[in-house]
């Protein structure tokens, strides 16, 4: 025998005989307890009530006295007898939807401190759990063979395990997917039945489906919006698509399309629509589809400021980039970038000046591959002493293995030649050059990256990794490298190291309407010198080492301030650890305004920079924290930060910072920090 799942209303029942109030009584919740919950913690059940614990007095006071948005601000939820009532229906309703039929829930409450506050109780009887009998999938038959073996494969509704209503939606969008993918993006779920076996307690779901009728991909048109400069070939375009007229019509080709599209680099929108015939149309079979293009220009000049402190002090500069599009007809893209940057008023003290010319090829051989080729030229000085002169040559390909995984291979050869008091420039490894030091590097990376972030310029949820190698000599010296670099007759070195590095970065919304996002970052690499760099302490190139401290870093330190060994700061080093989380506030996110692109940040910062990665010590890590402040624009956000020294451990005394004087030692040496861009 079998029963159709209904919910029940159960009864509320006042610890004492008072009037039963409303917001409008102005009470506040003093505690709410949950018993009898075996199967889930307390806190995943609060989170489904309304009625909502009294804050603290002081947030209270923030919210009535300031700002609604302050930080910690929070709004007094009063009680009210409705929204108890609602609370234990939902409470209810969540345990049915996680296979406790019969499960019954309770809920009272009683007046405390002489009545200005409210403790409420809800008392669960979970019940035993009904688990997943069979599944049926109705209204697919007429299906493919190949369509129906592909759904029967991978049911995620498995015998045995407990029934839950999100793993039974789970289960019908994957068979949506499938059917999108299959030639019926028209498929819709009609139905979803659970019925329950009063025998065992256990469950049947039926799930049915109409998917109409097999569709394939029909005409392909464009429609450009805006002026084109680019005369762009259109077979490059039609390349692009993951999918040709006649093909079974699948969503996930048409993403596909959309996103080579947009990686060409050369539209500032795309869009692949598609035009179904209507369900009742049991004749036309074909989509027609339309890409909508908005192409870019094809010369475009685009100057910009700099300003940072990626150097030893605040740097101002400019850059000019020019981008011309199409080169050859296949939508390369040829950029050249000139920039100089300097601290100082006449930018002696340090400067960098520098320019570039890369090639983009969009695709190759495949929509998955893209390659670039580069050359620069750098002019670095310090003080009218040093200077140095830096040309590098560099090719690679990218690897698109999914929309969340991306993989780059880079081959970079530099020449490095620095006249003057090397040292200055170069640090450790270089006291005994007072003239010249001259290098020829050969550098081969490769990296892997999956991003499960929502968004690339302000996520708020999801995760990412990188990990990083790269290698160079290994080829030199068995012999195998065509290109020049160590040569001791004309005084040219080079340099041999392998370098592993992992980054990882989580967020988390807190708030559930992305108001409060919480931020965390890892990071972790090392270079491993081997040979004669290891022997005679030849430092890698100083673009390939590693450097502590700036907005991106520990921000409780300028820009390359940090090092655990003195002789590293202003020159990086082989070893860095960094940990970082992030609170971030939306402070006005119902504005109408320029208002609504306000973010308050607090952050804690946790790292160092070591000369060697067996020198990594937990009581030598710097510990900073601060505050700061978010403007999001298009691009992303803006960001300043003001970071304060809590644990320095190149302090010979009063390392923490409740041992020095608040204002004098701690507040007065805190650091400014600009960025574009969230710290992570």
């Amino acid at each position: 025998m079998r029963l159709i799942v209904i919910g029940i209303i159960l009864p509320v029942v006042p610890l004492s005989a008072q009037t039963e109030p409303t917001i409008f009584d102005s009470i506040l919740v003093d505690e709410i307890r949950i018993e009898g919950n075996e199967t889930f913690d307390e806190a995943e059940l609060l989170l489904k009530l309304k009625t909502e614990e009294a804050p603290s007095g002081f947030s209270i006071w923030l919210y009535e006295s300031l700002s609604p948005r302050f930080p910690f601000a929070q709004e007094p939820a009063f009680f009210d007898t409705q929204n108890f009532r609602d609370d234990i229906d939902a409470l209810g309703v969540f345990y049915r939807n996680n296979g406790f039929f019969n499960a019954k829930v309770e809920g009272a409450y009683e007046f405390v401190d002489e009545g200005d506050e409210i403790s409420v109780l809800f008392t669960i009887t979970e019940g035993s759990p009904s688990q997943i009998d069979s599944v049926v999938h109705r209204n697919i038959g007429d299906l493919p063979p190949e369509v129906r073996a592909e759904i029967d494969a991978g049911i995620l509704l498995r015998q045995d395990r407990r029934y839950r209503a999100e793993d039974v939606a789970a289960e019908r969008n994957r068979v949506l997917r499938i059917l999108g993918n299959s030639g019926f993006p028209r498929a819709t779920s009609d139905s979803i039945l659970v019925e329950r076996r009063l025998s065992n307690n256990n469950v049947l779901v039926r799930l049915g489906f109409h998917h109409g009728r097999r569709l394939y991909f029909g005409k392909v048109t464009e429609e450009i919006k805006g002026v084109d400069e680019l005369n762009l070939a259109r077979q490059i375009v039609y390349e692009r698509l993951d999918f040709r007229r006649g093909e079974v019509y699948s969503k996930e080709a048409q993403y596909e399309g959309e996103t080579s599209l947009n990686r060409l680099g050369v539209f500032s929108y795309v869009r692949v629509k598609p035009d179904f015939p209507p369900m009742e149309n049991t004749q036309d079979t074909l989509v027609p589809i339309t890409l909508e293009l908005a192409p870019r220009k094809r010369f475009e000049l685009a100057p910009a400021v700099i300003l940072n402190n990626q150097l030893d002090d605040v740097t101002l500069g400019g850059e000019l980039a020019f981008f011309m599009r199409n080169v050859f007809g296949g939508a390369q893209t040829l950029t050249t970038r000139v920039n100089l940057i300097g601290s100082g008023r006449d930018f002696t003290n340090r400067y960098i000046a520098s320019s570039q010319l890369s090639f983009e090829q969009p695709y190759l051989f495949s929509n998955k591959n893209s390659g670039t080729i580069a050359g620069s030229y750098s002019l670095v000085g310090l003080n009218d002493s040093t200077q140095g002169n830096i040309l590098q040559i560099s090719i690679g390909v990218r690897r698109y293995f999914s929309s969340r995984l991306t993989g780059d291979v880079t081959w970079s050869y530099e020449i490095s030649e620095f006249t003057g008091r090397a040292q200055d420039l170069l640090g450790a490894g270089f006291f005994g050059f007072d003239t010249t030091a001259d290098f020829r590097n050969s550098i081969r990376g490769l990296s892997l990256e999956y991003d499960e972030t929502d968004d690339l310029f302000n996520p708020t949820r999801g995760f990412s990794l990188r990990g990083i190698f790269e290698e160079a000599g290994y080829l030199e010296n068995i012999g195998l490298s065509p290109l020049p670099q160590q040569d001791d007759a004309s005084g040219i070195r080079a340099t041999e190291y392998v370098k592993l590095e992992g980054l990882l970065r989580h967020f988390q919304d807190l708030s559930a309407n992305e108001t409060t996002i919480l931020g965390f970052k890892f990071r972790l690499g090392g270079i491993f010198r081997y040979g004669r760099s290891r022997d005679e302490d030849i430092p890698v190139p100083p673009n390939r080492r590693y450097y502590a401290g700036g907005p991106s870093s520990i921000r409780g330190w300028t820009s390359r301030e940090l090092a655990a060994d003195p002789s590293a700061v202003n020159f990086g080093s082989n070893a860095l650890l960094e940990i970082s989380t992030e609170l971030r506030w939306h402070l006005w996110p119902k504005a109408n305004n320029w208002l609504d692109g306000f973010w308050f940040v607090t952050f804690a910062d946790a790292g160092n920079l070591w000369t060697e990665f067996d020198k990594i010590a937990v009581d030598e890590a710097a510990v900073a924290f601060g505050i700061g402040i978010r403007y999001n624009l298009f691009f992303g956000p803006i960001r300043a930060d003001f970071g304060l020294k809590m644990y320095d451990p190149s302090s010979s005394s009063h390392k923490w910072f409740y041992d020095k004087r608040l204002w004098g030692d701690v507040v007065r040496k805190g650091v400014f920090q600009l960025g574009i861009g969230h710290a992570f």
